[in-house]
């Protein structure tokens, strides 16, 4: 993974949305999974302070990535951990395109977090709370 993407995973690992906000154009298409796509870095952010609030912390691990032109595709294995210390680990491919300007104009997250909504399958929880 080229240094710019490692530092946006690090940011969001982090739960920095300032920093996550740093590595996109300002007129950015973004989609999280099946909800429709967002247009633009402020209302990105906005989505991205609320999903954060719902979840203690997050890790991405990668998987694979491959690379052609402008674009890169990304496969992570996430491990998302919710407030009551449950870790689920949610499988991933992130597809980004990147501007003139080396922002991310573009940016796809391929996922199903509905884990984190209900009652996960056993074998993608990683460690409950007693």
């Amino acid at each position: 993974m080229n240094h710019e993407l490692t530092g946006m995973f690090e940011s969001v690992d982090r739960m920095s949305i300032e920093g996550f906000l740093s590595y996109l154009a300002d007129d950015v298409v973004f989609r999280f999974g099946n909800p429709p796509e967002m247009k633009g870095k402020k209302v990105v952010g906005e989505a991205i302070e609320l999903f954060f609030t719902q979840i203690a912390s997050l890790k991405h691990v990668l998987q694979g990535v491959w690379s052609e032109g402008d674009t890169t595709i990304m496969r992570f294995d996430t491990y998302y951990t919710k407030h009551d210390g449950t870790v689920i680990n949610v499988p991933c491919c992130v597809v980004v395109h990147f501007n003139a300007s080396r922002l991310i104009n573009d940016y796809r997250i391929h996922i199903d977090i509905s884990p984190l909504y209900s009652n996960a399958y056993a074998s993608d929880v990683i460690h409950a709370s007693a």
